[in-house]
């Protein structure tokens, strides 16, 4: 999997486009950036899961510990894009009604 962090749009949010599959290889080296961004001081987070195509139980695994951190910290974490097999798996492991959802694709 691959993750690009862009510039902040007009809403002051740092935009991470998820791109591939987020599975037992990938979820952790993720998790760790995103947990390292949070803590080093971001306080508005957009993950945009649009061009992710597979997510596996690690890879809820890591968006569960990046929204505790998230809350825990003050960050404000938000998804845009959750759609497919993503959104079935989030369905599944009753994640997908914590998440914040933008309309925004």
């Amino acid at each position: 999997m691959e993750w690009d962090v862009s510039a902040r749009d007009q809403d002051d949010f740092e935009n991470v486009v998820l791109k591939g599959e987020c599975d037992l290889y990938s979820a952790p080296g993720f998790a760790k950036a995103m947990l390292s961004r949070i803590a080093g001081g971001a306080t508005r987070l957009r993950l945009d899961l649009s061009e992710l195509h597979y997510l596996d139980s690690s890879g809820v695994g890591a968006i569960i510990r990046i929204l505790q951190e998230a809350k825990r910290r003050g960050c404000e974490l938000r998804f845009s894009g959750v759609g497919g097999s993503p959104r079935k798996a989030l369905k599944m492991s009753n994640i997908l009604a914590l998440m914040r959802e933008d309309s925004r694709p």
